[in-house]
């Protein structure tokens, strides 16, 4: 007996007694991919095209940089000037230019009527344009690739923006005012007399200057940081210590002529005829003043114990009186202007120094002049000697002299111990 075991047949065999259809279809009659295999396919397009816009992106910031190399990138400014996209060399021929004004614009320093015209340029000024354009070019090549590529598809720029500074040296400034100076500074000089001719002429007093440098350099480099277009020159003036008023009243006495010239504002209004001293005993020349102006004078005896104990101690006024009706005085010891009855001895040189007039001559010259009026005495000619007119003024006049002789002795004898 065989305990075979038959294999039970499905429904489906039962009912055909044939195999039963496969749950899937042969692969060649499948109508769809399978999912996962078009999800590749997408990702692998989107990815093409992530490539393209990178490499796309890549190329805008390579021809961007290549564009702009050894250039300044865009949206960078100097004073004002636009240097996107040009070298070093063009951008600073630009600022350069649009600068150039401000440093050859004129400025005019005045003084009185006189004017001097200077540019900045002319006193050193100098920019810093060189610098701000290499500060342009250094940011520009800092910029990094990112940067310039979202400069290429963003519109960004560098957001460089620099003013140009002008500097004004001061050394400049004060070569300029100091030049001035040497042109403009003077001393003052009082008026003086020349009588070199052997006449008066009264030469006129000159006022000092002096440009005030510091001041003026000052200002004027306040005008070139302003922009000003004109200074005032600030010069200080010196006055003379002597002006021609001082001369107002000049005498002449020409010896050897011997003749008296009253000279007013420099002219000749009077003269009169005058005896001066013998060629022994000459009236002083030089420049002398009147120091005393004496009205009817008594002559008093300077020395009445010593060279005058034989002559009177003194003499009132009058006809016989030696100083006549009117004396004045010279800052020459004993020496004076005076009346003199001895009329016959005016023109010659007859007294011992001192200058005789006539009466009437004295008492006019007494009125005309103030004290401290100058007196030029000086020889215009050969001596006219008249002998035998003397009088106890001469004597006086000789003491004088001789003592004076004596103390300047004895003041070299003791310069020379």
């Amino acid at each position: 007996m065989q305990n075979l075991e038959q294999e039970q047949p499905t429904g489906t065999e039962s009912q055909t007694g044939s195999p039963g259809p496969a749950d899937v279809l042969p692969t060649s009659k499948r109508r769809f991919p399978r999912p996962g295999k078009k999800s590749a396919i997408i990702g692998g397009v989107i990815l093409a095209l992530l490539l393209l816009g990178v490499a796309g992106i890549s190329y805008a910031g390579y021809d961007f940089s290549k564009k702009y190399e050894g250039k300044i990138l865009p949206g960078a400014a100097v004073a004002g000037v636009d240097i996107s996209g040009m070298t070093h060399d063009e951008a600073l021929a630009a600022v350069q230019e649009a600068i150039r004004p401000q440093l050859t614009r004129e400025i005019t320093v005045t003084w009185g009527d006189k004017s001097w015209t200077v540019t900045p340029k002319e006193l050193g000024a100098r920019s810093d344009a060189r610098n701000a354009v290499e500060s342009a070019m250094a940011v520009s090549g800092d910029a990094t690739f990112v940067e310039k590529t979202r400069m290429r598809l963003l519109g960004d720029d560098l957001g460089f923006s620099r003013d140009v500074a002008i500097r004004y040296p001061r050394k400049g400034a004060q070569g300029f005012v100091q030049g001035l100076a040497s042109a403009l500074d003077r001393d003052s000089r009082d008026a003086e007399i020349d009588y070199s001719s052997g006449w008066v002429e009264v030469v006129k007093e000159q006022e000092g200057r002096s440009v005030r440098v510091n001041k003026s350099v000052k200002d004027l480099r306040a005008a070139l940081a302003s922009g000003a277009s004109t200074v005032d020159l600030s010069v200080s003036t010196v006055a003379p210590a002597v002006t021609r008023d001082a001369f107002k009243q000049v005498l002449l006495v020409r010896i050897g002529e011997n003749k008296l010239y009253y000279y007013e504002d420099g002219k000749i209004k009077r003269e009169w005829v005058v005896a001066t001293g013998l060629p022994e005993y000459a009236t002083p020349t030089g420049v002398f003043e009147i120091t005393e102006k004496r009205y009817m004078p008594t002559w008093v005896n300077p020395s009445p114990d010593g060279w005058g104990a034989d002559m009177p101690t003194s003499i009132a006024p009058g006809p016989g009186n030696p100083l006549g009706l009117r004396a004045l005085n010279w800052s020459a010891a004993a020496i004076r202007f005076h009346g003199t009855s001895a009329t016959y001895s005016l023109g010659y040189n007859a007294s011992h120094g001192c200058v005789r007039m006539s009466n009437e001559d004295v008492i006019e010259l007494y009125d005309l002049i103030e004290v401290g009026t100058p007196i030029i005495s000086l020889n215009a000619g050969p001596a006219r000697p008249l002998y035998g007119s003397t009088s106890v003024l001469d004597a006086e006049i000789d003491a004088t002299r001789a003592e004076e002789e004596k103390a300047e002795e004895g003041k070299k004898k003791k310069q020379d111990a």
